[in-house]
C-alpha cells in the first residue's frame, strides 16, 4: 500500500474513501477498539487506481461490487497527534450500490466481511452526534446534494484523536 514513513514521528497515506449515501443514511465504519467514525475505503496498494482501490476494498468489506462511482472530494489531511505528523491524500467518491443489496439492512452497528472493525448507517442529520473523522465529512456531506464539481480541501488537524 502507499503508506510510507519519513522517519519515527512522520508519515504519508495515499488514500480512497466511500460516500455511499441511501435514504438519507451514510455508511461509516470504525476500529472496534475506538470511538472515531469514517468512510470506508482503504489505503491505495502500488500502481493501483484510486478507483480499483475503492472497488477492491469494498468487495473485501462489504461483498459489494461497485459499477458506479464519481470523483467527488480530493482531500489534503494534515494531522499532528502528540508527536506524530500524518499527512493523508484522500479521494472520496460517491458510491452507487443497489437498494436491495443486503449492507442496507443492517439497522444497528455492524461487522463486515474484514475482521477490525464495526460499520453503522447514520442519519445525515444524525452526524453532529457522532466523532466522525476527519471533521470536514461532516458539513461536506450535508452539502453534498449541492455538489456539481470536485471540491478541492485542505484540513489541518492538531490534537489527539486517540486510536484509529
Amino acid at each position: 500500500m502507499i503508506k510510507f514513513s519519513i522517519d519515527k514521528d512522520r508519515s504519508f497515506h495515499l488514500r480512497s474513501a466511500a460516500i455511499i449515501k441511501i435514504n438519507g443514511r451514510v455508511l461509516f465504519q470504525r476500529s472496534v477498539n475506538s470511538e472515531n467514525w469514517f468512510l470506508p475505503g482503504g489505503r491505495v496498494e502500488y500502481f493501483e487506481s484510486t478507483e480499483v482501490t475503492l472497488k477492491r476494498e469494498l468487495m473485501e468489506e462489504f461483498n459489494l461490487k461497485v459499477d458506479h462511482m464519481k470523483l467527488c472530494w480530493v482531500v489534503e489531511y494534515f494531522l499532528e497527534a502528540g508527536n506524530k505528523k500524518i499527512q493523508e491524500l484522500g479521494m472520496h467518491y460517491l458510491v452507487e450500490i443497489p437498494e436491495d443489496h443486503e449492507l442496507v439492512n443492517n439497522k444497528d452497528e455492524f461487522k463486515g466481511e474484514e475482521d477490525g472493525y464495526i460499520h453503522k448507517w447514520i442519519e445525515i442529520n444524525e452526524l453532529d452526534k457522532y466523532k466522525i473523522v476527519p471533521e470536514f465529512v461532516v458539513p461536506q456531506l450535508q452539502k453534498l446534494e449541492d455538489l456539481n464539481d470536485i471540491e478541492h480541501t485542505v484540513l489541518t488537524v492538531v490534537r489527539n484523536l486517540g486510536p484509529f
